[in-house]
Formats: structure tokens, C-alpha cells, sequence
């Protein structure tokens, strides 16, 4: 372990990395933030570059090394200069440097994908965060999110995945029109969430090949998407409830199809 001031050159490149996406996607690294990513972390075999932790934080270190990560750099910091760089109002007590996860939209559609979460224009990192892991738990084969949406780097969303980041393919800046036309070329059925979608989601046969679609948070999917999709479903809510958050929406929808597969046996 090596102690290193606030003003050294990996400690100027994490903060950067937690600041810029443009940094993120040149170095094809980002940054992870407190013990329960980094295990993660380690339960799916992505191992840190570099990890950051207090300094004298001895119980810290003492779990860094239970997880047995392969010769990790791990670098001593103040714990003030930590607290300064991290982006959580509760500072964690370790960050870590992770290489990008690379999956690329020839293989999530190469592997026949039967239940797709298709993110379009999802600009809030904790919605995008949510999604990901909601589909990693209802048993999806991949999340995608279309040009416009937050970058699935950012630290936000690595937060609110709570890990899920590792555990499931996730793609980002894709092309919804091309995604679209892929699925229906695998006939994939395209089902767009909507409050004004005409079939009651729990109505829709969710044990066929689907790909989910949930829009912005605030215009929710356009109607020039819309027009493309197989079907528009809709969660039916009490009278004056306009709207569900995107992220809520999706994870009622994505259980309905785990529900309804493991029912019957699929």
C-alpha cells in the first residue's frame, strides 16, 4: 500500500473519471464507490485497476484483502482529500477504478435475446440505475439505452444498479429505430409503455420473445417510436394518477413477465 497526496497523478485521474464521460469513454475505465460495489465487483470478476482508500482505515483495507482481487494497486489517501473527490453526499470509504464491461449490440442480438428493457432518452442516472437493476433481477437478457440517454458510466447510475452493472449486459447510445428493426427481424415482439397504451399490461402474453420499451421521464416515448412497436400496453392506475416514475413503470412490467414465465415453465 502506498500513501499519495490529493495532487498525484492517479488521485487528479479518478477524480476526472468520476467527472467526465469523455474521460470515461477515452480510458474505457470508470470508477466504482464503497465496499458493497467492490465486491460485487469481485463476485463477477471484474477486477480494479487501482483502489483508493483512507488513510489508517485499517478495517477497510483488512476487507480489500479478504476479496483476494489479484495484486490490486491500492493507494492510501487523506481522509479528507477522499471525502472532497468521491460523488456521494455520504462519502464511501473506498473507490476503485474498474475497466468498462465491453458488450456489444452484435452479441446481445447474437445470442437471440428473449426478453430484451429498451431505455429511450432515460436521462436521469438514478431512473437509468433502477432499470438495470430491475432487469437484471427479473431475469432479462440485456438492457439497452438510445442516444440521448445519461451515460451508463456515470457514477449515479453505477449506484443505483447497486452492482447490477456486472451482472448484465447493458449498452448504451444505440440507435432505437436500428434496435427496433432488430427485433423485429427476430420477431421480438416491441412493447411500448405508455399511460395511454391500449392493452392493460397484465393482458399481453409476456412469455413470447419481448423487448420493453420505456421512454424520458418526462415526455415518455414519442409518438413517432411509438408508431413502430408492436403493441402500446399501460399500467392501469387510480383516477388523477397520471403517470408512474419510468424506472417504477418498467420494474412493474418486467416482474409481470417473470411471473407469467415462470407460471408456465418458460
Amino acid at each position: 500500500m502506498v500513501a499519495v497526496s490529493k495532487s498525484n497523478r492517479r488521485v487528479r485521474e479518478l477524480r476526472k473519471l468520476l467527472r467526465k464521460s469523455s474521460y470515461r469513454d477515452t480510458t474505457k475505465t470508470f470508477v466504482i464507490e464503497g465496499l458493497n460495489l467492490l465486491r460485487e465487483a469481485g463476485a463477477t470478476g471484474n477486477v480494479p485497476i487501482d483502489i483508493f482508500v483512507a488513510e489508517g482505515d485499517r478495517d477497510t483495507t483488512a476487507e480489500i484483502e479478504i476479496l483476494g482481487f489479484d495484486h490490486p494497486r491500492i493507494w492510501e489517501l487523506e481522509a479528507e482529500a477522499l471525502r472532497s473527490i468521491g460523488s456521494t453526499q455520504n462519502p464511501q470509504p473506498v473507490l476503485a477504478t474498474v475497466p468498462m464491461i465491453e458488450h456489444s449490440y452484435d452479441e446481445v442480438f447474437g445470442s437471440l435475446p428473449g426478453f430484451l428493457t429498451i431505455g429511450v432518452g432515460v436521462n436521469d442516472p438514478g431512473n437509468a440505475g433502477t432499470i438495470i437493476r430491475t432487469a437484471a433481477a427479473a431475469g432479462a437478457d440485456a438492457v439497452v439505452f438510445s442516444h440521448g440517454s445519461v451515460d451508463i458510466y456515470n457514477p449515479k447510475v453505477i449506484r443505483a444498479s447497486a452492482g447490477s452493472i456486472f451482472r448484465i449486459p447493458v449498452i448504451g447510445s444505440a440507435d432505437v429505430l436500428s434496435v427496433i428493426q432488430e427485433c423485429h427481424k427476430q420477431k421480438i415482439a416491441t412493447l411500448g409503455l405508455t399511460g395511454k397504451g391500449e392493452i392493460d399490461y397484465s393482458a399481453c402474453d409476456l412469455t413470447q420473445p419481448i423487448a420493453l420499451f420505456v421512454g424520458n421521464e418526462s415526455r415518455g416515448l414519442e409518438s413517432s417510436i411509438l408508431g413502430k412497436l408492436t403493441a402500446d400496453v399501460s399500467i392501469p392506475m387510480e383516477a388523477g394518477v397520471e403517470s408512474l416514475n419510468a424506472a417504477v413503470a418498467l420494474s412493474i412490467v418486467c416482474f409481470e413477465v417473470s411471473r407469467q414465465r415462470a407460471l408456465n415453465d418458460v
